[in-house]
């Protein structure tokens, strides 16, 4: 990527397009991309940095290019309905499929390697098997590996040795990236930059559209889509509470210290791994363990998170020096809702921009995507545009 995808000047003046979209993580540069495809003029606005773009949890993910949403399959089926689990599994099969179609496998930090559910437990792996035979029942490709049948890469025959999981539903044709690599690649798809350090200041009904003050200027357009995830209570106060912010966290052990041939979940998720394409294995998680700590914007490193993820790498893979192999520690606040599922909708009350309606035409917000943004993103925000633009309903509304 040239510097040019990307803009900072010190005043913008006045400017004008069709749609304005907020945050340019995954979410609203896969959305700016959808909305120049339909024909319009496109002005994204990023409050960070260069390299800081989508600086939040898009920049800061494990990369897991995973099959799903934050519940396994049974319990996704219990609480949402089958039909609906299902929809949801499919809609993270077109994001990969959309993703490899933008050319994600040309990047040299993109890998096409199975994600795998760890049940370390009785319960998880019940639940496990139980999402096997339903997502076979509903036409899905997964596999399962455990100690009777032999069956698992080197890594899992690896981690048996050490700490034996239980059993483990895998996702085969799953894939890893690196965040930061996929904005930058999406971004130079847009024939507009995006308007960096350009914090949205106001926004204000303007004739039939609105008018977006932000740091050094406004942008007049008919209309406004927000894609800043975790942080949009802070533009938006009525989303308190709809979307919360969570602090996730991770570190980097140096390469040549463990091989990785897959991306691992284990303990419903809360802890994850893998190995990225220069031999660096990532650990994140341990945030369920400090859950009332790991809240609110603040973002930094704890000692007692890192320290469960020390010892969850120790438990898991195998002994090392955290001293001398560790080489990264880092933070990203995630975007939460309570049904752990993403949102489409437009904005309301204070939030529908002055405009004193019940709920805005012109004002709309995608996010909260329960920390599978790279998973879904891409594909949610296409919906969120045909439901903004022309009223396609998504399904993805409040929850009641």
């Amino acid at each position: 990527m040239t510097i040019s995808h990307w803009q900072r000047t010190t005043r913008l003046g006045t400017l004008h397009a069709d749609v304005v979209v907020i945050g340019a993580g995954i979410c609203g540069i896969s959305a700016a991309l959808h909305l120049q495809r339909c024909g319009l003029t496109v002005r994204a606005v990023e409050r960070g940095v260069i390299g800081g773009v989508g600086s939040g949890a898009s920049a800061r993910n494990a990369g897991f290019l995973m099959r799903g949403c934050a519940d396994n399959y049974a319990d996704a089926a219990k609480q949402y309905g089958r039909a609906k689990a299902a929809a949801l599994w499919r809609l993270t099969e077109r994001n990969l499929e959309g993703l490899r179609r933008e050319g994600i496998d040309s990047l040299s930090v993109t890998q096409r390697v199975p994600s795998v559910l760890l049940a370390l437990g009785e319960d998880e792996l019940a639940r496990l098997r139980e999402s096997l035979t339903l997502m076979h029942e509903d036409g899905f490709a997964a596999d399962w590996w455990d100690a009777s049948t032999n069956a698992g890469d080197s890594t899992w025959k690896q981690l048996a040795s050490k700490h034996p999981p239980l059993g483990a539903l895998v996702n085969p044709h799953d894939g890893a990236t690196n965040g930061v690599h996929v904005l930058r690649m999406l971004a130079s798809k847009l024939s507009c930059p995006v308007h960096e350090q350009q914090e949205v200041v106001a926004i204000e009904e303007h004739g039939t559209g609105v008018r977006v003050h932000v740091t050094d200027g406004e942008i007049i357009a008919r209309h406004v889509l927000v894609c800043t995830n975790a942080y949009v209570p802070l533009l938006l106060p009525g989303f308190a509470g709809v979307v919360d912010p969570k602090r996730g966290q991770m570190l980097a052990i140096r390469p040549g210290v463990f091989q990785l041939g897959a991306s691992y979940y284990a303990n419903y998720g809360s802890e994850y791994f893998r190995q990225t394409w220069d031999g660096t294995v990532v650990v994140g998680g341990c945030r369920t363990y400090h859950a009332e700590r790991e809240v609110g914007y603040e973002d930094r490193v704890t000692p007692w998170v890192q320290r469960d993820l020390e010892k969850f790498a120790n438990r898991v893979l195998g002994e090392f020096d955290a001293s001398h192999d560790i080489t990264a520690r880092w933070s990203g606040v995630m975007g939460f809702t309570q049904h752990h599922l993403p949102i489409i909708t437009r904005c309301w009350g204070e939030n529908a921009a002055a405009t004193g309606n019940d709920k805005s035409e012109k004002v709309w917000f995608c996010g909260g995507f329960t920390g599978h943004g790279m998973s879904m993103a891409y594909e949610v925000s296409r919906l969120a545009v045909a439901e903004m633009l022309d009223g396609v309903e998504s399904s993805f509304d409040l929850p009641s």
